[in-house]
């Protein structure tokens, strides 16, 4: 037993180093920078200044990403499923390809392995060519892994779209047919799992007769550590953003448990494997098509109203934070003065200088009232973003 756990350690060292080689792992920080910093520059566009901090797209899942790699390993290495060099180099391929152009909409689980897996089936044509630790055969159980895998990463991506917080939607506005400024919302998140996997070369063997799950004959194994980047980008204008993603997820969760389960028959019909691959793809872009075209032919949630001034978003860490005031609310007074502009706001605001009171207007049309101490030096808007006519 000790010179087990010895051996594990020595591997699970070496699984590290694997990681730190591994360019998906710097490519995750370089990404996330990027897509960052380019949403950084379109808010001080859109509002004159910046409302969420940089990397804040991974914000609230960097230690749920070790959880769910943690958790995703363990499963893997009690059942001892071993995922070929092959496919792994194949995801690190696919990763860079789907996300280069700075995008995340494709870092879905689907998408990615999806597309590996479609790389793979032509796997003949450029056999001759991989070297001879690629060149290892795929067998219907690494088809069944991969596959079901797929889906458990989607159930995932689920978990994180329906974790998003009112303060983790990012707006945005955009000119209307009618040239009107209307606002919209785009839910982002990335997350970065390390994900510890079997190795098919170590000086691990066998604890039972079970494990690892593979038909070849009695081997040494070792570990490495694969980061799994997996990211989402939807727009939505027709409706508060935390309604979609609630209304989303669930239909993405259905998705999900349908892929795992074809997947598994597929060990013991192997074709159930590929048409389970047929399905996620199909299955998300059917998903995404209805979504996209639902939320065309419904008004915009976000755009100026009589009533007062519309709140397109909440700077995090503001006053209008302290206050309670949520994305789609509706200012009605401040300080008992109705208002229509940022200029009604910020006059009506200096009616007095150390207290404020707002009326809200919420999105079932009640009234409430939010009131804070109003110091000196605070930003005008109280941290809120309009949307007002202009």
């Amino acid at each position: 037993m000790v010179d087990i756990l010895i051996d594990f350690s020595y591997e699970f060292l070496k699984a590290i180093g694997r990681l730190l080689i591994n360019p998906l792992f710097y490519w995750f920080f370089i990404l996330t920078y990027l897509v960052s910093a380019r949403r950084v520059a379109k808010e001080r566009r859109y509002f004159g200044h910046k409302i969420f901090s940089i990397f804040d797209e991974w914000y609230g899942e960097k230690i749920m990403g070790l959880f769910y790699g943690m958790l995703v390993s363990l499963l893997l290495m009690v059942v001892g499923v071993v995922i070929p060099p092959l496919m792994l180099t194949s995801l690190i391929v696919v990763t860079f390809i789907l996300s280069f152009p700075r995008r995340i909409k494709y870092l879905s689980s689907v998408y990615v392995f999806g597309t590996a897996a479609f790389v793979l089936l032509f796997l003949p044509l450029y056999e001759s060519y991989l070297p001879d630790l690629l060149s290892a055969p795929i067998e219907v159980i690494d088809w069944v892994s991969f596959t079901t895998l797929m889906g458990i990463f989607l159930i995932i991506e689920t978990v994180m779209l329906r974790r998003v917080k009112e303060d983790q939607t990012f707006p945005e506005t955009f000119i209307g047919a009618r040239g009107k400024t209307l606002g919209q919302h785009r839910i982002k998140r990335m997350t970065l799992m390390p994900l510890l996997l079997l190795w098919p070369t170590g000086d691990l063997t066998m604890i039972t007769d079970w494990w690892p799950l593979v038909d070849s004959n009695p081997g040494e194994f070792g570990l490495i550590l694969f980061p799994v980047i997996l990211g989402f980008n939807y727009v939505v204008k027709s409706q508060l953003p935390l309604k979609f993603a609630k209304r989303y997820s669930n239909q993405l969760m259905i998705l999900a448990l349908i892929i795992i389960s074809v997947s598994l028959v597929g060990y013991f019909i192997p074709i159930f494997s590929l048409i389970s691959i047929v399905i996620a793809i199909l299955g998300r872009a059917l998903l995404d098509y209805r979504v996209k075209v639902k939320d065309q032919q419904q008004p915009i949630y976000f755009q100026p109203t009589p009533l007062g001034l519309r709140v397109l978003a909440v700077v995090p860490q503001s006053p209008a934070t302290d206050m309670g005031i949520l994305a789609g609310d509706v200012i009605r007074k401040v300080n008992g003065v109705s208002v229509h502009s940022t200029n009604d706001f910020y006059h009506a605001l200096q009616r007095n200088l150390a207290f404020c009171k707002l009326d809200v207007l919420d999105e079932y049309g009640e009234v409430r009232f939010c009131q804070r101490a109003y110091y000196q030096g605070e930003h005008h808007k109280l941290g809120m973003v309009f949307v007002e006519a202009e």
